[in-house]
């Protein structure tokens, strides 16, 4: 079976196992069909989706970690039963060279941002909705990777958007809108619609990574800053709470240190 996922080339590049899932190639049942990563439904169909997910990108299903995700900026390392390591609020981890492990972060609209350090083999997975870009989750990240490996500046990380909301679908208040172009950049607003404004979280997460530092074409955007990458729109392809409410699978953005 054919297992569709999404990969940037700048990380491919690098040498970092990864991938951005879509909601195709799974064993989930309606409405949460077919590659769901939610961790509180069914159990057995969780660990075959998991294992696909492994095979798929290339690590051992047992050292897959996640966070039990509250839209903040804490960051985990990790390390151990990552059973124990789920039980733990955080919205971004860290994988330490040589270890094999993989980190992962599992989004519905939000933004799934996966984060390299070429130079070290380090890596993070950060969780960034509108809270988390507020909460500064994008720059803990890749100040983490840098201050564990006491290398030089940012400009050294690689990094990749993974699909989520866009600007033709996020609609917010006025006042959030603006929370989140000052955490970010001008560039997050799409436009203004009354007391209404469209926001682009993507175009928020790149001003940020490019604010500390990385290139502008060290940011790949998978699959594209278009349509063709927002949750909301592509209801074939990704899953959307926006468009579902509880009847939203979630998607998993993953990478593998090097």
């Amino acid at each position: 079976m054919t297992f569709p996922l999404l990969t940037s080339k700048v990380l491919s590049k690098a040498g970092f196992p990864h991938g951005f899932t879509t909601r195709l190639g799974g064993v989930s049942p309606p409405p949460f069909d077919t590659l769901d990563f939610a961790v509180l439904r069914d159990p057995a169909l969780l660990r075959e989706n998991q294992a696909r997910l492994a095979a798929a990108v290339g690590f051992a299903p047992g050292v897959l970690h996640q966070a039990m995700q509250v839209h903040g900026a804490r960051l985990l390392v990790a390390g151990g039963d990552p059973a124990a390591t789920l039980a733990l609020e955080a919205d971004a981890l860290a994988a330490e060279p040589g270890t094999g492990h993989a980190v992962a972060v599992r989004v519905a609209d939000c933004v799934p941002v996966l984060l390299a350090d070429p130079a070290t083999g380090r890596v993070a997975a950060a969780h960034a909705g509108w809270r988390g870009v507020e909460a500064g989750v994008v720059g803990a990240s890749a100040r983490h990777l840098l201050g564990a490996s006491g290398a030089g500046p940012a400009s050294g990380l690689v990094a990749a958007i993974g699909p989520s909301i866009g600007p033709c679908c996020f609609e917010v208040g006025g006042d959030v809108a603006d929370r989140i172009v000052r955490a970010s950049s001008p560039s997050a607003l799409d436009r203004r619609v009354g007391e209404k404004a469209f926001v682009d979280l993507r175009a928020a997460v790149r001003a940020q990574l490019v604010e500390l530092g990385l290139a502008d074409d060290a940011v790949d955007d998978v699959p594209s800053r278009g349509r063709s990458g927002c949750t909301r729109c592509d209801r074939e392809r990704y899953y959307s709470y926006r468009r579902d409410g509880d009847a939203s699978g979630r998607l998993l953005g993953v990478i593998v240190a090097r």
